[in-house]
């Protein structure tokens, strides 16, 4: 029962992450596209937004998990932004998300995708000083008690 509960945490965890990210990249879609007079979102792209942003939702998670402070390291946000700009370019990009995008538009969405990066970063920061706060909050009482 311990290894379902954690399982079902993770993916509730992971669900909260790729909805964020999700839709970041359908508002983006639709905004790039009402700008080139367009009305109507592909199916098939929403199809792979999702799986984009699950994909990354799950590296995300893997990266930094619940209850360890790991944003201290490093390497680790590197790697989480490095993973980002790889899924979500290569992905708009390869799988041409934005198609009749001016050269400006694109680097528009990059800086847009990097704002969103730090933001989220920052998120997770101000999740992870709490915690650690309130961690120590307990083990004083401990001491206290």
């Amino acid at each position: 029962m311990e290894q379902f509960n954690r399982f079902y945490l993770w993916g509730v965890n992971t669900k909260y992450r790729m909805g964020l990210y999700f839709s970041a990249a359908v508002f983006c879609k639709g905004l790039v596209n009402a700008l080139l007079g367009s009305w109507a979102l592909e199916t098939v792209v929403l199809l792979e937004m999702l799986l984009a942003c699950f994909a990354f939702a799950c590296t995300e998670t893997a990266l930094f998990p619940n209850g360890k402070n790991l944003l201290a390291e490093r390497r680790r946000v590197v790697l989480w932004a490095v993973l980002a700009n790889v899924i979500f370019i290569g992905c708009a990009w390869g799988l041409n998300w934005f198609p009749g995008l001016p050269l400006w538009g694109g680097f528009v969405l990059v800086l847009f995708l990097e704002y969103g990066l730090a933001a989220m970063w920052y998120a997770l920061y101000l999740r992870e000083k709490r915690d650690t706060a309130a961690l120590n909050q307990g083990l004083r009482r401990f001491q206290e008690g």
